[in-house]
């Protein structure tokens, strides 16, 4: 039997595109999110399809409501052993208007809902001496994307905090996939005011991705292929080349100056 998977950020792009493949797959579904018409109508479809579904509506940085969502959801379909973290936010931010307030609710969301979500699974995981946690990050949580200064700033924090969590959790039996898509075509990017077409990806495509996470347990899961070389080169570009390269490249991506 497929292992209890609990998916944040169900209704909508990559959550929601996921949720219907791991469903096909024949995976009991917790679904989480805040969007409860969107929600309700993507269980229902699942349910229609023969899936097992149990859902929530909640924000992420809800502490009590996610205990809540997990006790009654492993009630229904079983221990959960994935989660699947794909609540976020992100936003044109750019200086100089730091905008601290969008900062602040970018990091709640995906930095401290991440955390929340796994405080929520992780002792039951533990006690299981088994679990799997999977978040998703982006390539502006390597390098500082000067268009989206507050979402670049939450996936570095990401980053950081599932890499400082793995070795501890490794030794009790759970481990932790940190995934990089590309360009995904969600509201998010759509909201973003590029000055030509960029190449995005599907959420079906990058579902198809997740729910090999989700098999196989990577530590990383970059994709698409030519997100794996572009993030390679970011990472290990020098400093003063990627200073010029945003100054450069900033001003003729978008249809705002900054």
């Amino acid at each position: 039997m497929n292992s209890t998977v609990l998916l944040t950020g169900a209704a909508h792009g990559i959550g929601r595109a996921t949720a219907i493949a791991l469903a096909r797959k024949g995976y009991p579904l917790g679904l989480v999110d805040r969007d409860a018409g969107p929600l309700q109508e993507l269980a229902t479809s699942l349910r229609e399809s023969g899936a097992k579904v149990a859902t929530a509506v909640l924000d992420v940085s809800d502490a009590p409501a996610l205990a809540t969502a997990v006790a009654d959801i492993e009630t229904a379909l079983g221990p959960i052993e994935v989660l699947l973290a794909c609540a976020g936010v992100g936003s044109l931010t750019i200086a100089p208007r730091l905008e601290t307030s969008v900062l602040r609710q970018t990091l709640e969301v995906n930095v401290v809902g991440v955390a929340l979500s796994i405080e929520a699974v992780l002792p039951g995981m533990i006690a299981r001496g088994r679990g799997h946690l999977i978040g998703i990050a982006s390539m502006a949580g390597y390098r500082g994307f000067p268009w989206m200064i507050s979402y670049s700033a939450s996936k570095a924090a990401l980053i950081a905090y599932l890499e400082a969590l793995r070795p501890g959790l490794a030794k009790r039996g759970v481990t932790i996939t940190t995934v990089c898509p590309g360009f995904v075509r969600t509201r998010m990017c759509d909201h973003i005011p590029y000055q030509r077409p960029v190449k995005m990806i599907e959420p079906e495509t990058a579902a198809r991705h997740l729910v090999r996470a989700v098999e196989r347990r990577p530590r990383n899961c970059v994709f698409p292929f030519d997100m794996k070389i572009g993030l390679a080169i970011l990472k290990y570009m020098p400093d003063f080349a990627f200073d010029r390269l945003m100054r450069y490249v900033g001003p003729r991506a978008l249809h705002v100056d900054f």
